[in-house]
C-alpha cells in the first residue's frame, strides 16, 4: 500500500489545487469598502454580479467581495457566490489595471453559473469600465 505524503497532493489526486482565496496584498481591507459606495463611485452591473470602483492611488487592484443575505438566503449560497466572485477576481487580476479598489457584488442568478461564465461577466464589466490592462499588465 502505497504511504499518502509520497504522492504530492495529500489527497492522492495529483498536485494540490490552486487556493480558493485572496493574497492579503489584493484583499480590500473592511475600513476601505466604505468609499466603493460614496458619491465619487463608479459600478457596472449585469445580471450576475456587479462592480464598483474607485482609484486608490497604489501600485495595485485590491479586490473586496459582498454577498448579501437578502439576495442569498442559505449560508451555503452565500459562501459559493464569495468563492466564486474570489476566484474570478484572482484569475482575472493579472490582466487589469493597477490602482483601483474593487467591490465585487453578487446577484441572485451568480449561484447557478459556473465559474468560466462569471470569469467572462467579470472581464465584460472591467472592460466596459476600463479596468483592464491593454498588453495585460499586472494589476
Amino acid at each position: 500500500m502505497a504511504d499518502a505524503s509520497a504522492t504530492p497532493c495529500a489527497t492522492g489526486r495529483g498536485t494540490a489545487p490552486a487556493p480558493l482565496f485572496l493574497f492579503a496584498p489584493y484583499r480590500l481591507p473592511s475600513k476601505r469598502y466604505p468609499a466603493a459606495f460614496e458619491e465619487g463611485a463608479q459600478s457596472q452591473a449585469c445580471a450576475s454580479l456587479v462592480v464598483r470602483y474607485v482609484p486608490n492611488g497604489l501600485d495595485k487592484t485590491c479586490a473586496g467581495v459582498v454577498s448579501p443575505k437578502k439576495v442569498f438566503r442559505l449560508a451555503v449560497e452565500r459562501s459559493r457566490a464569495r468563492r466564486l466572485l474570489r476566484e474570478a477576481f484572482r484569475l482575472e487580476r493579472p490582466r487589469m489595471r493597477a490602482g483601483f479598489d474593487l467591490v465585487l457584488i453578487g446577484r441572485r442568478k451568480l449561484c447557478a453559473m459556473p465559474c468560466a461564465a462569471v470569469r467572462r461577466d467579470l472581464v465584460a464589466l472591467c472592460r466596459r469600465a476600463g479596468l483592464l490592462a491593454e498588453g495585460g499588465g499586472r494589476g
